[in-house]
């Protein structure tokens, strides 16, 4: 390959035209590459920032979504001390409520309860019997009033 080179070099005249036209090829190529090389590093440049531009936009995100999920959860905690601190409450007056039901059921039953048919009438009834007659009437049960959300 060599001679083939050798021979072709010899072969070409080298006058001054010609080198000259060989010269201009040669330096316009070069003038091409350089001017693409600048574009490049002017294109990678700009790749650059918009990297740096997009990782910012990325962290920026990421500290977005990492702020709504601890406000998330943070709401989602106030929201079940909420809920447990009415089902205490509620639980609370339903177990007074079924108390209170049951001191009316069980005073209802000894004031109904049937009195022993007795053969000779006294005059006087026992004093008991009007300790019981004197208490006062049991209030009727009011409705829980409602809780105060603040």
């Amino acid at each position: 390959m060599l001679t083939f080179l050798l021979m072709d070099l010899s072969q070409i005249a080298l006058d001054v035209p010609t080198l000259k036209l060989s010269l201009s090829i040669v330096g316009g190529l070069l003038a091409l590459s350089m001017v693409r090389i600048l574009f490049l590093l002017r294109t990678n440049a700009r790749l650059r920032d918009s990297a740096a531009k997009m990782e910012q936009q990325v962290l920026n995100q990421h500290q977005a979504i990492l702020s709504v999920r601890s406000d998330s959860n943070a709401w989602r905690g106030e929201l079940q001390r909420m809920f447990d601190s009415f089902r205490a409450e509620f639980s609370k007056r339903l177990d007074e409520s079924e108390q209170r039901y049951q001191n009316i059921q069980q005073r209802s039953e000894i004031i109904n309860k049937p009195k022993p048919f007795a053969m000779s009438t006294p005059s006087m009834p026992p004093p008991f019997v009007m300790a019981k007659a004197e208490e006062p009437e049991e209030k009727s049960v009011l409705p829980v009033p409602a809780l105060n959300i603040s």
